[in-house]
């Protein structure tokens, strides 16, 4: 009996515990249902959508009339998301199947590829970042992959504006391409809006004036299942929360059907000269003298854009490869004689020369003992103009070597004659060489802009008198072009740009570029003036090294030929000049290096400027005809 009273004492205490459990699960329960109904719903509600990016199109490229030369165009790309444990366990299964839909005639994956992919084997990504499995994506690889998302787990379809450049291979130097971002440069774009897997501008304006390019993305709300996937495979179930806004366009100050015909010149010259002839590349300049605005800028090859938009091929990159370089901008050149103005302006500035005065050219000029060659096997007299126009390498010799005092050659102690003479005026000459943009940064809105350099020959005592027609120093078209600007506009250096205004989604103009000028050079007007007149003979008398070409044409050109020696066995050619001589309105520069010693410079560069000017004056065939 006692056993029995114990008994039912410990079941009633076991009752009892049991009855409070059940009280206090029923009070939890009825707190979870009434006091946080509210939050627990929204968070059911949350888990039930998954917020997808709308990317944002960049801002789109135009030229100075208003014609779209860069743009973007609605595509889907095909993603995979694979941090999750329940999704990984898929990779396989889903590669395998994704294998024959995703390949194509003109892009085959294998099945292991596809997988690494997934994976993140071929990247330095975040295991959570999405990896693109197909950009471009067409209508049937995209019906097909919403059409069995129950059966791809991880895998969606996202819309993006797919950067296009409809016109290809024109300006790209200028234009540039995009890239990804590597882990290397994501702390550069971090917290600014984008994600790991944008591509951004890597060269050109699309670098330049990457901040301005950049739009802001967008979002959408999607239903999903307990997988992550949209629930709605037709996209009813998404709706935007947040619209994109795309980025600024940028109007260009360049001159399509000038750019046009400036590379066609530079292709078909090139193409016509390397069979024969180590000439590979050439390059071309044309700007207007009084505001700085680049109307044309061309380096040939040339690449196109579009093959850097989804991640450059190797079959691609090479041909990529002898077009990296912007010959323009970034890689300069031993000028030759197309500084001979500016060392005649030193020469009557520093009253080392007088206006009048001839010299003699017989061919060969006695420098300190060095016997230096001129192209030509003797000019006669002549005075500065002249000099010019004829191309007189005496009449510099002599200016370089009055300039360096090699009247003091005698002394007896070489050294110090070096010191007191020569370096001086060797940096004098170079510093006024600096104030029309030669030997420094032109300020062109463009990366990656070479400054050239000089360098002592192999005999010292005669480096200013070999700087003064151009030699142991590089310089690039664009310097070119701004020197001779700065001349054509009477003394003012103007500030190059290729970007005339930023305009808002809204077309509101939020950024207007105007003509700066960077400095104004010490020479009067009428030693400027001096040396135009020389640059006129130059097209213009039959002495003239460009008289063949410009004598007739209605534009009235002045300009400059330059032969600079490589060193390598070949020559680079030059033509720098601006029309009209009476009221300037472009300026151009011409390269085309590594041709064969000794050949007649139009050859090379003349069908170059000429299409260029007559582009630009409306000089047609029929007009040429007629004539």
């Amino acid at each position: 009996m006692e056993k029995q009273s114990q008994y039912n004492g410990r079941l009633y205490i076991l009752f009892l515990i049991l009855f409070i459990g059940l009280v206090i699960l029923l009070l939890r329960l009825s707190f979870i249902q009434l006091g946080k109904a509210e939050e627990f719903a929204a968070t059911a509600e949350a888990n039930r959508y998954a917020q997808q990016v709308i990317p944002a199109p960049r801002g789109r490229f135009l030229d100075r009339s208003g014609e779209v030369l860069v743009d973007n165009k609605p595509s889907f790309t095909i993603q995979f998301t694979g941090h999750d444990d329940n999704v990984k366990q898929h990779i396989e299964k889903i590669a395998e199947q994704l294998v024959p839909v995703l390949s194509d005639e003109k892009e085959k994956i294998s099945k292991e590829d596809l997988i690494s992919i997934m994976k993140g084997e071929k990247d330095d990504l975040p295991p959570s970042t999405p990896r693109k499995l197909k950009v471009k994506a067409t209508a049937q690889q995209v019906a097909y992959v919403k059409e069995h998302l129950h059966e791809l787990p991880g895998v969606s379809v996202v819309p993006e504006a797919m950067r296009d450049y409809p016109l290809k291979t024109f300006a790209s130097h200028v234009i540039g391409y995009l890239g990804p971002i590597t882990r290397e440069n994501w702390p550069k774009y971090q917290g600014k809006g984008y994600r790991m897997t944008d591509r951004v501008g890597y060269t050109g304006l699309e670098a330049q004036y990457e901040e301005y390019l950049k739009g802001t993305d967008g979002a959408n709300r999607v239903e999903v299942n307990i997988n992550g996937q949209p629930v709605h495979h037709d996209d009813t179930g998404a709706y935007t929360e947040k619209k994109p806004v795309p980025g600024n366009d940028l109007v260009l100050t360049l001159n399509k059907k000038l750019q046009l015909a400036t590379e066609e010149a530079l292709a078909e010259r090139v193409n016509a000269l390397k069979e024969k002839t180590k000439v590979r590349n050439a390059a071309a300049v044309a700007m207007d003298p009084n505001t700085g605005e680049v109307l044309a800028m061309a380096s040939y090859p040339s690449f196109d854009p579009n093959h850097w938009v989804n991640g450059i091929s190797p079959q691609n990159y090479k041909m990529f490869q002898p077009a990296e370089f912007n010959h323009a901008v970034e890689f300069p050149y031993a000028p030759g004689s197309t500084v001979k103005m500016l060392t005649t302006m030193v020469g009557l500035k520093e009253g080392v020369v007088k206006p009048e005065e001839r010299i003699f050219d017989s061919g060969v000029t006695n420098i300190s003992g060095f016997k230096a060659k001129s192209w030509s096997s003797g000019l006669g007299w002549n005075n500065g103009k002249e000099a010019i126009a004829k191309s007189s390498n005496a009449y510099m010799f002599t200016i370089g070597m009055r300039l360096a005092k090699h009247n003091m050659i005698g002394q007896t102690n070489m050294k110090n004659w070096m010191e007191q003479y020569d370096k001086p005026a060797v940096n004098k000459f170079l510093q006024y060489q600096k104030d029309f943009g030669l030997g420094v940064k032109t300020g062109i809105d463009l990366p990656y802009e070479a400054v050239g350099e000089h360098y002592y020959g192999e005999y010292e005592s005669i480096n200013l008198p070999f700087l003064a027609i151009g030699q142991n120093q590089t310089r690039t078209p664009l310097q070119l072009t701004q020197y001779v600007s700065t001349i054509a506009n009477g003394g003012k250096r103007m500030k190059p740009f290729l970007v005339k205004e930023i305009v808002d989604p809204n077309q509101n103009v939020i950024k207007k570029t105007e003509p700066e000028v960077l400095n104004t050079v010490s020479f009067s007007p009428e030693i400027i003036q001096y040396v135009r007149e020389g640059m006129w003979q130059v097209t213009h008398e039959k002495y003239g090294t460009a008289y063949s070409i410009f004598a007739n044409k209605s534009y009235n050109v002045a300009g400059k030929t330059g032969t600079a020696e490589t060193g390598r066995k070949t020559e680079n050619y030059w033509f720098v000049g601006y029309a009209p001589y009476e009221n300037p309105q472009i300026v151009i520069a011409v390269v085309v290096p590594e041709g064969p010693v000794g050949a007649h410079s139009y050859e090379l560069w003349g069908p170059i400027a000429e299409k260029m000017l007559d582009t630009f004056f409306g000089v047609t065939e029929a007009d040429k005809t007629k004539k």
